[in-house]
């Protein structure tokens, strides 16, 4: 089961789409599956405040490597070194019938086949990230990447 760091409560407007027994079964032969860690956000709680597309999940890989010059505070903290983590957003609950149902048709799978391609990224400097977003209006779920990983 992968780790959840924490799970914030939400107005009774929102809810999430996934959940963490979910991804864990999803991801359990995913070559990160051991260092990853999952949190569920309450980054919007006001559904009028909600972007279209709204964020409904992101996959992150982090790593800065410490130096000379680094705080001993942030080393402490665990602020560097490889990190990566699963962070769930709200959506409408009005709404998360069709994202659970899109995040299991399609989702998922993409999930999967980025973290394989991202197999490697452990122990290199930068980040990469995958994003899930859902389209209230064409009840429609999209994806954006990006990644600043260093050779």
């Amino acid at each position: 089961m992968i780790p959840t760091r924490y799970k914030a409560k939400l107005s009774h407007l929102m809810s999430y789409s996934t959940s963490a027994g979910t991804l864990s079964k999803v991801l359990e032969d995913i070559l990160q599956a051991n260092t990853l860690s999952i949190a569920f956000s309450a980054s919007c709680q006001n559904p009028c405040k909600l972007t279209n597309p709204c964020k409904v999940l992101s996959i992150s890989y982090f790593y800065r490597r410490g130096n000379l010059t680094s705080e001993n505070r942030r080393i402490e903290q665990s602020q560097y070194g490889a990190k990566w983590k699963i962070t769930v957003y709200p959506v409408l609950r009005t709404c998360v019938s069709a994202v659970r149902n899109q995040l299991d048709n399609e989702g998922l799978n993409k999930i999967q086949q980025w973290l394989s391609l991202y197999t490697s990224a452990t122990g290199k400097d930068g980040n990469c990230c995958l994003q899930l977003l859902y389209n209230i209006d064409a009840n429609q779920l999209s994806y954006k990447e990006y990644n600043k990983l260093l050779d």
